[in-house]
């Protein structure tokens, strides 16, 4: 009887993990496939693409077309670079200034309490509950209305800038304020005892132990910099400030489409600076997931 109860228990057991498994190389094909395939579409050749019935892997894999973008003296690629420069600065800029003015304001309400504390946390956190569409009209208003006239502000990469951070600092703000908040205050309090300021307090004591976390969020607020699209498609005109997305979007749709691989590899390319970011900071990354996870 204890026997069969055992093996009854071993077979839920490998069935679990079975169904288990199963279940993640199907959220695997499922993550990867879109990536896979717009791979391979950005090294097959316009005949292959139109050939029924479809042909999954090219014989001849060609990779002009990412030759192409990095071309200045090709018009796609001329726009590619600028937009991939466009890109890496505001959304870098962005990232920084996010962390230093977000991790101060979360050190602050973290530590510190003081009348409509929690009113402010939660104002803050709206800025990400509400939709960007919704707040894009009275940014227009304001920003060609008012701003432009007097100091140039639209099709700008600083206004690109302003407003991506106006939109992921509550963020940035709620996240760190979540982990400073699991940091013991008896470690800054002795740093202040040897004589530390409250500032170097946090930047000795508290910022090293945040690693974990502040890479967790930079790449955060990194990420949703680099894929932001509406608020580039209403505030850029011109290279002056075409960021990646939109250039997947004006290339598959504007006198610069080319074919489906073209645009297959400027989706591929604009795609690939997050998952390498991600790769190179892997370890920190999930660190911080799990420190916040386990922390609570």
């Amino acid at each position: 009887m204890t026997s069969n109860i055992r093996r009854h228990k071993s077979k839920r057991k490998i069935l679990s993990r079975v169904m288990l498994y199963a279940l993640v190389v199907l959220i695997l094909v499922w993550t990867l496939a879109p990536f896979t395939w717009l791979f391979i579409t950005s090294i097959s050749t316009q005949a292959k693409l139109n050939q029924i019935p479809i042909q999954w892997l090219p014989d001849h894999p060609t990779f002009e077309h990412y030759a192409a973008m990095f071309n200045p003296a090709n018009p796609t690629g001329a726009l590619f670079l600028a937009a991939l420069r466009n890109s890496l600065v505001v959304a870098s800029t962005t990232t920084i200034l996010c962390l230093v003015f977000g991790v101060l304001a979360a050190y602050a309400l973290a530590r510190f309490t003081f009348p409509a504390k929690n009113m402010l946390i939660m104002g803050m956190l709206s800025t990400r509950l509400l939709p960007t569409i919704a707040l894009v009209v009275p940014f227009y208003v304001i920003i060609v209305g008012y701003i432009d006239p007097i100091f140039p502000m639209f099709d700008t990469r600083r206004n690109l800038i302003i407003l991506y951070t106006s939109f992921i600092i509550g963020l940035v703000i709620w996240i760190m304020r979540g982990y400073f908040a699991t940091i013991p205050r008896e470690l800054e309090d002795a740093a202040m005892v040897d004589g530390c300021t409250r500032l170097q307090a946090l930047t000795h004591v508290i910022l090293p132990l945040s690693v974990p976390g502040l890479v967790t969020t930079g790449l955060l607020a990194f990420l949703l910099a680099w894929d932001e699209f509406l608020l580039a498609l209403i505030f850029t005109r011109t290279p002056n400030a075409y960021t990646l997305p939109y250039f997947v979007f004006i290339v598959g749709s504007s006198q610069y489409y080319q074919s489906p691989a073209a645009v297959a590899a400027g989706g591929f390319l604009a795609a690939l600076p997050p998952v390498i970011l991600a790769f190179i900071f892997q370890r920190r990354l999930v660190s911080g997931l799990m420190a916040g996870a386990i922390k609570g």
